[in-house]
């Protein structure tokens, strides 16, 4: 084994006398060799010829000054950090043979050095210190440059070196890359030509490996928490509420906004089951269990306060096998939920008062009426016959009160079937009665919530209803079909009615005391016939409109198309006049609108109003008279008869002089 070791000894002072011939010849003689040399010393040593470097004069590398060197290390503080342990095991695994360890950065300056003293004053003397820079240009073919230059690691022995005062240097050096393959530093183990020492290269390339693996492990632990900490804040910034559970349907993470509608924190939750959260029904924990989708449904959640409903969606979390790996629900206020509903149905007004056309005394009295209604948050009553613009003074109302930011929301009492209105209303429970929803509906009341709620042909609405509406307008709260909760409402209400209340209310088929809840502030709009002076600015207002919604030039009107239309009584009042106007428009072609351009279907005799009324209290009378002769004078018969009060009737016996 001794002959071994002296045989390799040999073989190795031989060729490291062959390279020194080498370097005479071609870095001193600058002559071709024939001694074979390694490629990348070989092309390292032509490139310092070619720039020129003195390869006998001791090198005076470039140093960097106290400052520079202060926002170098700073600049590699990471890398420093990273790299100590592993500098420091190097440096123990040589210590005592005379070997030193350096870091260097990616440009060649040295960052560290590190090992035994007297090593160490010799690097010194030599300028290898932190902040001298050991590229070849300014120091020569060296390990150092070589590592950075070539990406490769590598041991330089004697006269390997470029320069002659490093011919008793054995250098062993190891490039250092970051994730993608960047060059990043060198580590460097040196020691003097007769302390060469063949492992000192593994030593180095497994220190290497250590600080790459280390910066990866840094920067996917950086990224990570990175990561982390990107969707906390993503998720806290979220308004919805946010709850992640497990495969075991425990609770693991909640955001911000869930923490706030339950009003519990993460230590009284964290790993509690989230069916104890909830009240719920069997055949939705049964869907949460199969890992089902759950879209909009609502869920009620045991909060410090109490119960409390949220609208959630459930959404299951399968590994590529369909293995159920957790859940995410998502959880809004039922009030956000219902003003986006608000937004996208369109349920705001889109008039104002300055949208009322005419001039009429009486109908610019009942204008100003609306104006003062519009101060308050008082119920209205519109009274009026179809088409007369009920709708328009109701939207002016609420665009010009103080709940003009909130919605309009409109129902016609009289267009829904009677089966359906309470549900339209108050809305209803999932499954609350056959052919409902599962996941129920929201009514009309919920709809309008901080807003106007327009109750047009409030005489159309059941009398069976009209009871749970008054108790409504008494406690300001709903209750849906299926459900055993009150949910409070801040609407106010504007009613509407094409009919005499006050009639509806003596036949027995309105209630009194609905009546006088609703009428805190009257409205009677005046049919067109009674303002008959306000048609031609109807009309100039009506084709202005048309011709821009038909985008066609605004025709006129000749004199007898206008006199024709001035000799009819509009039973269909506004409304028909714009239909007969928009249809005028489309047969003239752009040209006047004649006579025969207006497509009026029939006429009546136009009674004046006082003598409509005499006909209608004639057959009121008639009526009465009739039901007592029918019941032979009895008057609680007579009365239950026309459903209604008796003292109504004895009321309306005086009133007409009935014996």
């Amino acid at each position: 084994m001794a002959n071994n070791k002296l045989k390799s000894t040999v073989e190795g002072t031989v060729v490291l006398d062959q390279i020194k011939k080498a370097w005479q010849a071609i870095v001193l003689d600058r002559k071709p060799s024939k001694i074979p040399v390694r490629k990348e010393i070989l092309e390292s040593w032509h490139k310092c010829l070619t720039l020129g470097v003195d390869p006998l004069t001791p090198p005076q590398p470039k140093i960097l000054s106290k400052s520079q060197l202060t926002k170098l290390l700073e600049r590699n503080n990471e890398l420093i950090q990273v790299a100590k342990p592993a500098m420091e095991m190097l440096e123990i695994s040589v210590r005592g043979t005379g070997f030193i360890a350096t870091l260097t950065e990616k440009n060649g300056y040295v960052l560290i050095a590190q090992g035994d003293h007297d090593v160490l004053a010799m690097a010194q003397r030599n300028y290898y210190l932190p902040g001298c820079l050991r590229s070849s240009q300014h120091a020569g073919t060296n390990a150092i440059s070589l590592a950075i230059e070539k990406g490769i690691p590598i041991q330089l022995t004697g006269a390997e070196h470029y320069n002659i005062n490093h011919h008793n240097w054995t250098c062993s050096s190891a490039p250092v890359r970051d994730r993608e393959g960047n060059i990043l530093a060198s580590i460097t183990l040196s020691g003097g030509f007769s302390r060469k020492h063949e492992h000192t290269l593994a030593l180095v390339k497994a220190a290497a490996a250590n600080i790459e693996s280390q910066l990866r492990e840094r920067e996917l632990m950086e990224q990570s928490q990175r990561l982390n900490y990107m969707l906390t804040s993503i998720y806290n910034s979220v308004s919805d509420g946010i709850i992640a559970m497990d495969h075991n349907f425990d609770i693991t993470h909640l955001n911000a906004a869930a923490k706030k509608m339950i009003g519990i924190d993460d230590d009284a939750i964290i790993g509690k089951s989230f069916h104890r959260l909830i009240l719920s029904d069997e055949g939705l924990l049964s869907s949460i269990e199969n890992g089902e989708n759950i879209n909009a449904t609502e869920i009620n959640f045991r909060i410090s306060s109490g119960i409390k409903s949220f609208i959630c969606n459930i959404d299951p979390i399968h590994s590529k096998v369909f293995k159920l790996l957790g859940s995410i629900v998502t959880m809004a206020e039922p009030q956000k939920m219902i003003t986006i509903a608000k937004q996208i149905g369109g349920n705001y007004s889109k008039y104002e008062f300055t949208d009322i056309i005419g001039h009429n005394k009486n109908f610019l009295h009942q204008v100003k009426m609306a104006q003062v209604a519009a101060k308050t948050n008082s119920r209205v009553l519109i009274m009026g016959e179809s088409g007369t613009g009920k709708e328009l003074f109701a939207q002016s109302i609420h665009s010009h009160s103080h709940r003009n930011k909130g919605p309009f929301v409109a129902i016609s009492c009289a267009a829904i079937p009677r089966d359906l209105i309470e549900s339209e209303l108050f809305g209803y429970k999932g499954g609350a009665f056959t052919g409902a929803r599962s996941k129920g509906m929201i009514g009309k009341f919920e709809l309008a919530n901080g807003g106007t709620l327009f109750l047009d042909e409030i005489n159309g609405l059941p009398l069976q209803l009209q009871g749970k509406l008054l108790r409504v307008l008494q406690q300001n709260e709903i209750m849906r079909i299926g459900d055993n909760r009150n949910i409070p409402v801040d609407v106010r209400v504007i009613a509407a009615s094409n009919t005499d209340l006050v009639e509806e209310v003596e036949h027995g088929s309105f209630r009194e005391d609905l009546y006088y809840r609703l009428n805190v502030m009257e409205i009677i709009i005046p049919p067109l016939r009674a303002r008959m002076s306000d048609i031609e600015q109807l009309i100039d207002h009506i084709l202005s409109h048309q011709s821009k919604k038909l985008n066609i030039p605004k025709p006129d009107i000749t004199p007898k198309a206008l006199s024709h239309l001035k000799a009819y009584d509009f039973p269909g009042n506004v409304r028909e006049l714009e239909n007969i106007i928009e249809r005028a428009m489309l047969l003239c072609q752009g040209k006047s609108i004649k006579k025969d351009h207006l497509l009026i279907r029939h006429r009546r005799a136009i009674s004046p109003p006082h003598l409509q009324t005499k006909t209608i209290k004639d057959q009121y009378k008639n009526t009465i008279i009739s039901a007592l002769n029918h019941n032979n004078g009895n008057i609680s018969k007579a009365a239950r008869e026309l459903k209604i009060a008796r003292s109504t009737l004895y009321r309306k016996m005086r009133e007409f002089g009935i014996e």
